[in-house]
């Protein structure tokens, strides 16, 4: 059977993981909060990076800027598989399917600036905010065509105004470090 001393010393141990295991998240947490405090989007920032654990995680500046442009990559690759979903969709406005076909191409260009700009940050962050600011031309782009269409298309609205705070969080990240 347990002795009562060894109970309190396996509760002490646990209660110090937990305790070194918040105080750890906590304080790479600032990191997360400094950088979203630099954009103009800083509760949409902070939804953003806390939807990935790698944000969390990061231990320094550069390693954060690293994965939030990895994060943006992705997730501008999510919105391409929303586009993706509604070209095939039957009960999709058929005037919609030229600005969906247009704005993927957009889209799919932006993800591989991200990506390029996450691997450029070490490397040379002027580059990357260019790479990070190309993305952004090519969201403007699909907008300008869509209402060039004459064409409303809430979800892809949706998904360019999304990819528009990734763009300052991006921006955020190569300016600052």
């Amino acid at each position: 059977m347990d002795s009562p001393s060894q109970k309190l010393m396996i509760l002490l141990v646990f209660c110090l993981a937990v305790f070194f295991s918040a105080s750890s998240a906590s304080a790479e947490s600032v990191l997360v909060r400094e950088l979203c405090r630099a954009t103009k989007v800083n509760p949409e920032c902070v939804a953003a990076l806390n939807s990935d654990p790698r944000a969390a995680k990061a231990t320094s500046h550069l390693s954060l800027g690293e994965i939030a442009l990895q994060i943006a990559a992705e997730n501008t690759t999510k919105r391409l598989e929303l586009l993706d979903q509604m070209l095939v969709d039957p009960n999709a406005t058929s005037s919609w399917k030229p600005v969906l076909k247009t704005c993927k191409a957009h889209f799919e260009t932006a993800a591989l600036q991200f990506s390029t700009a996450s691997r450029e940050l070490g490397l040379d962050a002027m580059s990357a905010n260019y790479e990070v600011w190309m993305a952004s031309d090519e969201i403007v782009a699909c907008l300008a065509f869509m209402r060039s269409s004459k064409q409303d298309i809430p979800p892809l609205v949706t998904s360019c105004n999304y990819v528009k705070t990734l763009v300052s969080i991006g921006d955020a990240v190569t300016k600052r470090w």
